[in-house]
């Protein structure tokens, strides 16, 4: 069993990059990248928790710092630092000016602990679930189906900015929930923030 009580799993799917290069055009992952350079504009800093081996800290080159951090495979480049550990026993000696943590929830036995956990790493949190997703439970998932109130209880508070994303031509597991959460839960995004967004080149 590891820290958050998940019993140890074969080698991740995650650790190759192959995982990602298949994911790399869905239409999730260009909304992230959206939203990270809306919200992150000015941000010095930023904190991934549990990569998985994912290289979109990579995209984010005007941060300066970025740190991954992963149970089993964080991910590592010229450019992000890898951070091998438990986000519960890691300390940093500060906050991160941003800090996201996608599709890594569902996962988590104590997702309540988790996601609070993350409010206290950063001021201003990106956070994706997969969202209603029906049927047999997926693997490795231990809170299907995921809706928003299910999130909102684990994060003990509403996000500033929600949104739904769904892949075209895919079935009903193809969804995916993003909240933003800021420190002062009374902050609107809205268009003149867009509007100053940093435009991928």
């Amino acid at each position: 069993m590891d820290h958050i009580g998940t019993p140890a799993l074969r080698e991740s799917p995650y650790s190759t990059q192959d995982y990602w290069r298949k994911r790399s055009d869905m239409l999730y992952y260009r909304y992230i990248d959206y939203m990270v350079r809306t919200v992150g504009v000015s941000a010095k800093s930023m904190l991934d928790v549990g990569s998985g081996n994912c290289p979109y800290l990579d995209w984010f080159d005007w941060i300066p710092e970025r740190v991954s951090v992963d149970i089993r495979v964080p991910y590592q480049s010229a450019n992000v630092r890898p951070v091998k550990g438990d986000i519960f026993k890691l300390d940093f000696g500060k906050k991160f000016d941003l800090c996201s943590c996608l599709q890594v929830l569902e996962h988590v036995p104590d997702a309540k602990r988790f996601a609070r956990r993350l409010l206290e790493l950063s001021d201003l949190v990106i956070i994706s679930v997969p969202y209603n997703w029906s049927g047999r439970p997926t693997r490795g998932h231990v809170h299907d189906p995921v809706d928003y109130e299910k999130v909102s209880d684990w994060m003990g508070r509403q996000a500033n900015y929600k949104i739904v994303v769904e892949e075209p031509f895919q079935g009903s597991k193809h969804k995916r929930l993003i909240c933003v959460y800021d420190v002062d839960p009374d902050r609107k995004f809205g268009r003149e923030m867009a509007e100053k967004r940093i435009a991928r080149s």
